[in-house]
């Protein structure tokens, strides 16, 4: 892979331009590194909006018709639903696991089967989440499994 990097004072916004013959799974995974670097989702808690950088959220979950993103130590409600962010985070390491979740696949330490064709994901902070069957394949393909 070459990489060219070019400073011009008369570039007003950065840009990244990405050409190639056939897509590697290398390319794959910088693009949607690069993907995560600019990208924020607005999370409220205790009455304060804070933007969140996508690589700090773990996963997305709707509960009572409230969806929340979760982080290391914090949990955070957004106005957004599940189906918007997922259309946002198109391109990216996210993916939904289940109708009410999706998981950032950067933050998955280990996948472990279950009964009824499911598998339970365990993250890096310890947090497990199922995978229901609808969406199995899907996120075995994307961890590579």
């Amino acid at each position: 892979m070459k990489i060219t990097i070019i400073h011009d004072p008369e570039i007003g916004e950065p840009r990244i331009t990405v050409a190639y013959g056939y897509l590697t799974q290398e390319l794959q995974d910088l693009l949607a590194e690069i993907s995560l670097a600019d990208n924020r989702i607005p999370g409220e808690k205790n009455g304060t909006t804070h933007f969140l950088n996508l690589s700090d959220i773990y996963y997305i979950e709707t509960v009572d018709g409230k969806v929340f993103l979760y982080t290391v130590g914090d949990t955070y409600e957004t106005k957004a639903r599940i189906y918007q962010l997922e259309e946002k985070l198109f391109g990216t390491p996210f993916a939904r696991v289940s109708k009410s979740a999706m998981v950032n696949l950067k933050k998955v330490r280990s996948i472990t089967p279950e009964k009824h064709s499911k598998l339970i994901m365990t993250l890096l902070n310890g947090e497990k989440l199922l995978v229901s069957r609808q969406y199995l394949n899907s996120i075995k393909e994307r961890l590579g499994v």
